[in-house]
């Protein structure tokens, strides 16, 4: 069986994307902190194999680590999808250091380090398939999203520098740039929102979140998880340096005056 390493993999986008791997027959592995979650699913059965890997993508060495144990258990990588992510909402107003360090160490050096871990076995072995993990937010802007978007946006600049870098060596690279999505992050984040926005409503948070996409609703985990894939296979042999968006037509409208 071939290996897929996924970041960031015991919840939300990332956990749906070690399913499908693994029902189609992929060997997993997956990186995170998060033991609970992590552990629940690597106890789960298909027709592939899944290990948890307990990780903090932010420290390159453990990355590194991590990796080779996989390639150790499961042998060469042949999918990466660096989906390891954290937000805090973010003003240029209120700018906390902390919160500017959290999103930069998991959200761009994570995804560096993730990379660089894969990049050399899938060039010695001449193939391989990474997909990053953008947002819609490298094509728009959010209110309070200031650093995040700025993540997103690094994010999606990484992926065209190694999509030229590594199409050399047989190893594509795309980005998935997915809108809201409905996880364990984004309902704390709505929670919030909630809280500030609707008198704690939290479903009229996201009520009024689905209105702003011309699809009428946000998206579920497994929708992302079935582009992922896609990008990872055969089926997509021609495509690097894309970044698709699957966003529900938010980034195709245009205000109704102009």
């Amino acid at each position: 069986m071939s290996l897929a390493i996924v970041t960031g993999g015991a919840t939300g986008i990332g956990a749906a994307t070690v399913r499908k791997f693994a029902s189609e027959g992929f060997n997993v592995a997956f990186l995170d902190i998060n033991i609970r979650d992590g552990k629940k699913l690597e106890s789960e059965s298909y027709s592939g194999s899944i290990l948890f890997l307990e990780t903090d993508v932010s420290s390159k060495l453990a990355v590194e680590q991590s990796v080779n144990s996989a390639v150790e258990m499961f042998g060469q990588p042949v999918v990466l999808f660096a989906n390891a992510g954290v937000f805090r909402p973010t003003s240029i107003f209120e700018l906390s250091e902390d919160d500017v360090n959290f999103m930069i160490d998991i959200n761009i050096k994570g995804i560096l380090y993730s990379v660089a871990a894969v990049a050399g076995y899938m060039r010695d072995a001449k193939k391989g398939a990474i997909v990053l993990m953008s947002s819609e937010q490298a094509f728009v802007g959010k209110n309070g999203c200031l650093v995040y978007g700025a993540t997103k946006g690094a994010i999606a600049q990484m992926t065209k520098g190694l999509s030229v870098e590594l199409s050399p060596y047989g190893v594509r690279v795309n980005a998935v740039c997915p809108g809201t999505v409905r996880t364990p992050l984004t309902e704390r984040v709505f929670q919030q929102v909630a809280e500030n926005n609707f008198n704690g409503d939290l479903e009229a948070a996201w009520k009024a979140e689905s209105m702003a996409y011309p699809i009428g609703r946000v998206a579920e985990a497994n929708e992302i998880a079935e582009v992922v894939f896609f990008l990872s296979q055969e089926n997509s042999s021609f495509m690097t340096g894309a970044l698709v968006p699957v966003d529900g037509g938010l980034t195709s409208q245009a205000p109704l005056i102009s």
